[in-house]
C-alpha cells in the first residue's frame, strides 16, 4: 500500500505535534492515549499526513530495532522537521543498511568510549571556565549560555573546527532551531555552515599528514575514506554537518530542562550536592525524566505486527520518546524523578542501528556540567519562581527560553 494510498483511507484524526509534545514535562495528551491503546493514529506535520504514533515502551524499541522499518523510505513525503530545514539524503540520519552501516562503521571510531573518556578532563575544565565566567559577571546569570554553549564547544573540538571559527559556527547552529522565529535568519545560517563545512573538509583534506596540524574527528574520517575508498566528498561534507548540528542542539536542550528540574525540585539537587557519588544513577534517571523529543519518522516496508496493531507497508511510525519514558509498565511511578531509581534501559537516545552516537558523550557532558555546578555553585537557586520561566515549545525539546540564577 502507498503512502497516498493510506491518506485517501483515512478518517478523521488528531492532528500531531499536540500543543504540549514538546514541552520538558510529561505530557498529559499522550499519558491519556497509551492508557487507551500501544499506538494510534494522529496526523502528522504540514501536509497532515495520517501516520501510527506509538505511545508504548515495548512496540516502540520493538519498531526501532526492526530493520523492515526505513528511514531512507520517509524522503517520499518530505518528512517535517521542527527547525524547518529540508532533509538530507545524504545525511547519516536518513539512510538505511547498507549505506548506513557503512558510514557509521567509519564514525564509530570518532565516539568510542576511550576517545570520549580522553576529552572528559578537557570537558570539565571548559565547563568550569563557562562558570567562572558567569560568576565574574555578578549575579544573576544566564545559566542556560552555559547549558548551549558548551554542547557546541565539545563538538567543535571534537571535530577539529579552529578556535577563531568557533563562535561564527555557534552562532550559525543555534540560528536553525530558531525556524519558528525567524525563518530568513535560519536559512541564511544553514547556507553559511554549509559553505563553511565544506570548507572545513577541503582544508583538513588538504592539511593530511601535516604533523603540525592539530588531528579532529574530521581528519580520523577523512583517513578512513583514503583508506576504504567508500566515501565521497559529498558524503563526508554532509556527516560533518550531521555531528555538527546533532552534537550540540539535542544535549545543550536536556541540560537546560536537567537543571531547571534540579532547581525546581530542590531537594533533589541538595542530595547530589550532600553526597556527589550517586551522580552515575542520577545521570540515568535525568536523562529518561528528560528524554528527547521524538524519534525520526519511519515507513514500514511490509505488515509488521507489533502486538496489538498491525503496520502496514507504506504506513509511517513515529516515536515520542517522552510516552516511552513514562510508561507505567516499564517505570514505577514514572512520574516521579528519583534519583536512587536502578535504572532501567529507557530510549532517551533510541535504539537499533540508528542509536545515537554521541550517547556517552551527551552521559559525559551533562556530569560534568553538573559536577562543575555543584562544586563552584553549590548554592544555586533559581532568581524567579518556577511559574515565570517561559518555555520555547516549538524547538526539538521544549526548554527554558531563558534560565536566571542566583548563587
Amino acid at each position: 500500500m502507498s503512502i497516498t494510498e493510506v491518506v485517501q483511507h483515512d478518517q478523521e484524526i488528531p492532528s500531531f505535534p499536540f500543543a504540549d509534545t514538546f514541552s520538558p514535562h510529561s505530557s498529559g495528551r499522550l499519558a491519556e492515549y497509551a492508557r487507551e491503546a500501544p499506538a494510534i493514529r494522529v496526523r502528522f506535520g504540514p501536509g497532515q499526513l495520517p501516520i501510527w504514533l506509538i505511545v508504548r515502551y515495548a512496540p516502540a524499541r520493538a519498531m526501532l530495532a526492526d530493520p523492515r522499518f526505513s528511514r531512507t523510505r520517509t524522503l517520499d513525503f518530505s518528512p517535517p522537521l521542527t527547525a524547518g530545514q529540508m532533509p538530507d539524503p545524504n545525511s547519516l540520519l536518513w539512510l538505511d543498511p547498507p549505506e548506513h552501516t557503512r558510514i557509521r562503521r567509519m564514525v564509530n571510531a570518532g565516539f568510542a568510549h576511550r576517545r570520549i573518556e580522553r576529552m572528559r578532563p578537557w570537558i570539565a575544565a571548559t565547563a568550569r571556565a563557562r562558570i567562572d565566567a558567569m560568576t565574574a559577571q555578578g549575579a544573576p546569570g544566564d545559566i542556560r549560555t552555559l547549558a548551549f554553549n558548551l554542547p557546541i564547544e565539545v563538538i567543535c573540538q571534537l571535530l577539529g573546527v579552529p578556535d577563531l571559527d568557533r563562535e561564527k559556527v555557534r552562532t550559525w547552529s543555534e540560528s536553525l532551531f530558531r525556524f519558528h522565529l525567524d525563518p530568513k535568519g535560519s536559512a541564511e545560517g544553514l547556507f553559511a555552515l554549509y559553505g563553511y563545512m565544506g570548507e572545513l573538509v577541503r582544508a583538513r583534506k588538504a592539511a593530511a599528514g601535516d604533523a603540525d596540524s592539530p588531528e579532529g574527528l574530521l581528519d580520523v574520517l577523512i583517513a578512513a575514506a583514503d583508506d576504504d575508498g567508500t566515501l565521497t566528498e559529498t558524503e563526508l561534507h554532509s556527516l560533518a554537518m550531521t555531528l555538527l548540528i546533532g552534537g550540540f542542539e539535542t544535549t545543550g536542550g536536556v541540560i537546560s530542562n536537567v537543571i531547571t528540574t534540579l532547581l525546581t525540585q530542590r531537594s533533589h539537587w541538595e542530595a547530589l550536592v550532600a553526597d556527589p557519588s550517586g551522580m552515575p544513577n542520577a545521570i540515568e534517571e535525568l536523562l529518561r525524566y528528560h528524554p528527547l523529543s521524538m524519534t525520526f519518522p519511519r515507513v514500514a516496508t511490509a505488515d509488521v505486527d507489533l502486538g496489538g496493531f498491525v503496520v502496514r507497508a507504506g504506513e509511517v511510525v513515529v516515536v515520542p520518546l517522552a510516552a516511552m519514558s513514562r510508561d507505567p509498565a516499564v517505570f514505577t511511578d514514572p512520574d516521579r524523578l528519583d534519583l536512587t531509581r536502578e535504572p532501567v534501559p529507557n530510549l532517551t537516545f533510541g535504539a537499533g542501528v540508528h542509536h545515537c552516537i554521541g550517547a556517552h558523550l551527551a552521559r559525559v557532558e551533562l556530569t560534568e556540567v553538573l559536577t562543575a555546578l555543584i562544586e563552584k555553585v553549590p548554592g544555586l537557586r533559581l532568581a524567579v519562581a518556577p511559574t515565570e520561566l517561559h518555555y520555547e515549545l516549538k524547538a526539538p525539546i521544549g526548554r527554558p527560553e531563558t534560565l536566571p540564577v542566583l548563587w
